[in-house]
């Protein structure tokens, strides 16, 4: 009987293990298609998933390719700017939110999920709407400030997401200790309250930067003429039969830069918790 059993959990964990396998396979397979992609001779052939040989001209197709370089640079501007905007607003917020009693704090939650919730192409035509409506007192409003906007629009969330709960656990004291050594208010903040949420503040900052330089609906809905960011101008390459194999290229360095920053916060925070211990 225990035999059986013992072949009855082994059966298990094995069935488990491929399901988990299966799942992850599913969900990482595209980003390792892009990576084989990027440094693939033939990834602009008929047959693109054809190994023709290792090849680093896809990434110096990044820089040759104006076209390509160009839309690289004016996501890269909209990203980073979206990113610094949307974490400052979004930290604040946060602040602010934390500071409410308890049913205002359920309200702002509950309010601060619509957006996420909400379907990407309703935010996308809305936003649409509201810049065309402003186009005739902003003539030049559609292109970096319309992408901008609405991207800041749909980014904050996410960093309060990220932030409230970390400064829900933080000590309430620790702004009141600083206090009582003197610290201004806005000293208490800054030099106290904010260090202790790093890196909530990072990993909110990363998300942000993450939605806005893969973002497509919203973008497509959002773009001006002569501005448009990466994942538009590959669905644009894409249908007109003049894709880039330096697209592969750029996705695997963001696949790369990404996965370092990710490692570099888990082993700092790992690090802090055995601090701590």
């Amino acid at each position: 009987m225990l035999v059986k059993n013992s072949w009855k959990n082994k059966l298990v964990g094995i069935l488990q293990a491929l399901f988990v396998v299966f799942v992850f396979s599913l969900m990482y397979m595209p980003i390792f298609i892009i990576i084989y992609q990027s440094f693939n001779k033939t990834a602009n052939s008929i047959s693109p998933l054809s190994w023709g040989g290792f090849t680093f001209d896809n990434y110096i197709e990044i820089f040759t390719n104006r076209q390509l370089y160009t839309t690289i640079l004016d996501s890269l501007l909209v990203s980073l700017w979206t990113t610094f905007v949307a974490t400052i607003i979004g930290l604040f917020a946060s602040i602010g939110i934390n500071a409410l009693s308890r049913k205002a704090r359920k309200a702002m939650d509950a309010l601060n999920d619509i957006p996420m919730l909400n379907s990407e192409i309703v935010t996308g035509i809305s936003l649409m709407i509201i810049f065309s409506l402003l186009k005739p007192l902003i003539p030049g409003i559609f292109g970096f400030t319309s992408m901008f906007v609405a991207h800041i629009f749909f980014t904050v969330p996410y960093v309060i997401l990220m932030i409230l709960p970390k400064l829900e656990q933080t000590d309430e004291t620790l702004f009141e200790a600083a206090r009582d050594l003197g610290c201004s208010p806005a000293s208490a903040l800054f030099k106290v309250v904010i260090p202790s949420l790093g890196t909530a503040i990072l990993m909110g900052a990363l998300i942000a930067f993450t939605l806005s330089i893969d973002d497509f609906v919203i973008s497509f809905y959002t773009q001006g003429n002569g501005f448009s960011n990466f994942s538009n101008y590959v669905y644009s390459s894409y249908t007109k039969k003049n894709f880039s194999a330096g697209s592969y290229a750029f996705n695997a360095l963001l696949t790369f830069v990404t996965l370092g920053i990710v490692l570099f916060i888990s082993l700092k925070t790992n690090k802090k918790g055995k601090e701590k211990k």
